[in-house]
């Protein structure tokens, strides 16, 4: 009943869909910053360094000088030019963690929609994204849900 109900609601003008969010001018800011609590996982803030993230959480499961990964979980840097050893994305890639609102890897997309309500962007990959961008750049400052099927595949939060 519920694949029935998430391909009936995907049919309809109210399931996000990534062609009702291309009419935006190339590099309009669109979309809100979200609380910081959102762009929390397990205690670490996008920002902290790593020693900080490993004093927190003690010793990852994988480090190298991109990132750390405690199971399912990694903080990473993107950031190349002297930047230094910061957290600047979270990926979730498993059950190990959630976002502060409590959606996991596994959760429904319909899920996903009743507690963050509305996109603030769908790509033509079909994820769902959360938070303050400017359009057709990748300056991004939020929550993705990437998915598979109607289930959240991985959650990434970044700056």
């Amino acid at each position: 009943w519920d694949r029935l109900e998430t391909n009936a609601a995907k049919q309809s003008y109210d399931w996000p869909k990534a062609e009702q969010y291309t009419h935006y001018a190339g590099g309009q800011i669109v979309g809100a910053n979200l609380p910081e609590e959102d762009m929390m996982v397990l205690g670490v803030s996008l920002g902290n360094t790593f020693d900080s993230v490993k004093a927190s959480l003690g010793q990852p499961t994988k480090e190298t000088s991109r990132g750390l990964t405690y199971g399912g979980v990694t903080f990473g840097n993107f950031k190349m030019d002297g930047v230094g050893p910061i957290v600047t994305y979270m990926m979730i890639e498993n059950r190990d963690a959630t976002t502060h609102r409590g959606i996991a890897v596994g959760d429904s997309m319909r899920k996903v929609l009743n507690v963050y309500g509305r996109p603030d962007l769908v790509d033509t990959n079909n994820r769902w994204f959360y938070g303050k961008y400017r359009y057709r750049t990748d300056m991004m400052h939020g929550i993705q849900f990437e998915q598979k099927g109607d289930k959240v595949s991985k959650i990434l939060i970044y700056k």
